[in-house]
């Protein structure tokens, strides 16, 4: 049984072995297509592919066209299952037939919009995407809930004649498929580079001490902004080494309580007990023994310096009270004298 246990570990270690050099002989590509901001890893094979090209790639839906995100390492690929190999990338003809059907879903828009306001259906259409072979066509709306929309599926099947998928979508996704300017001046995201949506809470605004307005931290898509989570790591290990506002900390000035932090600059503003303010860093926080070592200390000073004033005190009053003998005056200073005093 041992031996067969031994034979069974090498087997499979031969065979996992295998699958890792199988892999790392690829050409993966990160591929993300142009509808959802998913991405999907294939195999490019021997073909000369480069960041941004269009290619072709079979799914389970038919044919699609993709845009190429990335190149990840085998290590990124060794959970998958099964790598797809690319079809092709866009030949000139492929684009031709890309511009035909970008016509024939913008098409597809209006009329299923049409409908969808003479039914007076509560959903807000927000794109189509057809197939590249034309197996399939998938309409993306927005709606707050669900929506009976059999009978509007009946008028797109009977007007194209095709499978057709009506698929509902959040306003996150409906941002990444429309794209825009975000506060920051530059694309969103999410509709250029984003192949996943994070969690994004409001905890990160706070530990990077942004005001909590929702028209600030707030992007396109009315929910909060992905960007929050690109450094939220950086933040959150910066915050932990300065104080919490409302707590007291011991400074060589006294006992204070922190008022505001910098989490960048590392400083923080404390309000001593006089209700004066003092800006410090993190370096200048005492521990509670450091800070009555240090009040001892300077109540020592204190009354050395008291004791010293009280000494020199004592030696100029003594110096005072001492009795000084007369200065008896020369006989030529008294006839100085006599001789101004006369009258003329």
């Amino acid at each position: 049984m041992v031996a067969m246990e031994n034979i069974n570990d090498i087997q499979n270690a031969e065979s996992t072995q295998g699958d890792e050099n199988n892999i790392k002989s690829k050409n993966l590509v990160c591929v993300r297509f142009l509808a959802l901001p998913v991405s999907y890893i294939f195999d490019a094979g021997e073909m000369e592919i480069g960041w941004g090209d269009l290619v072709l790639v079979n799914t389970e839906a038919g044919l699609s066209v993709a845009k190429v995100v990335g190149f990840p390492s085998p290590e990124e690929a060794s959970g998958l299952d099964e790598i797809k190999p690319v079809v092709r990338k866009l030949t000139r003809e492929d684009l031709d037939k890309l511009a035909s059907i970008r016509a024939k879903e913008e098409e597809c828009f209006q009329f299923c919009h049409q409908r969808i306001i003479a039914r007076n259906l509560p959903m807000k259409l927000t794109r189509v995407e057809q197939m590249f072979d034309g197996s399939k066509t998938t309409f993306y709306f927005v709606a707050e809930g669900r929506v009976d929309f059999r009978e509007l599926l009946k008028d797109l099947v009977e007007r194209y004649r095709t499978r057709i998928e009506l698929r509902q979508i959040g306003s996150r996704q409906e941002s990444a498929m429309l794209g825009g300017i975000g506060s920051c001046g530059r694309e969103v995201c999410c509709s250029v580079y984003l192949t996943s949506f994070q969690r994004i809470s409001v905890k990160m605004a706070k530990n990077q001490n942004m005001t909590l307005n929702p028209s600030k931290i707030s992007g396109l898509c009315g929910k909060l902004k992905c960007c929050l989570a690109y450094e939220k790591e950086s933040y959150a290990n910066l915050i932990d080494n300065l104080p919490k506002p409302g707590k007291k900390v011991f400074l060589e000035q006294g006992e204070a309580i922190v008022v505001s932090i910098n989490i960048i600059n590392q400083t923080f503003v404390a309000k001593l007990s006089d209700r004066r303010f003092i800006k410090s860093t993190v370096s200048d926080i005492l521990t509670e023994e450091e800070y009555r070592r240090l009040c001892e200390q300077k109540a020592a000073d204190a009354n050395r310096q008291k004791e010293q004033h009280q000494e020199e005190s004592a030696g100029l009053d003594s110096e005072r009270n001492r009795p000084r003998s007369k200065r008896r005056r020369s006989s030529r200073s008294r006839n100085s004298r006599k001789k101004r005093s006369k009258p003329e």
